[in-house]
């Protein structure tokens, strides 16, 4: 009989385990779009940031954060 207790409580925490790794996989899948989004922005900003640096022209992004930080 406490064999048999044990072995349930092993069998409900492997499944939590394998809940808990689907979760993640779940997730990570449903903000797959939002993270590559990102990513792809902030690929764009940095493109940006060079041409402007090219053509002579300061870090916008620097200059708005500094005002940001100034006014707060």
């Amino acid at each position: 009989m406490e064999n048999d207790i044990e072995a349930l409580a092993e069998q409900i925490k492997d499944a939590e385990q394998h809940l808990a790794e689907l979760r993640k996989e779940y997730r990570e899948l449903r903000t797959a779009g939002l993270r590559a989004a990102i990513d792809a922005r902030n690929e764009a900003d940095k493109v940006l940031r060079e041409e402007l640096k090219a053509l002579g022209y300061r870090d916008p992004f620097r200059t708005q954060r500094l005002a940001q930080w100034i006014n707060s």
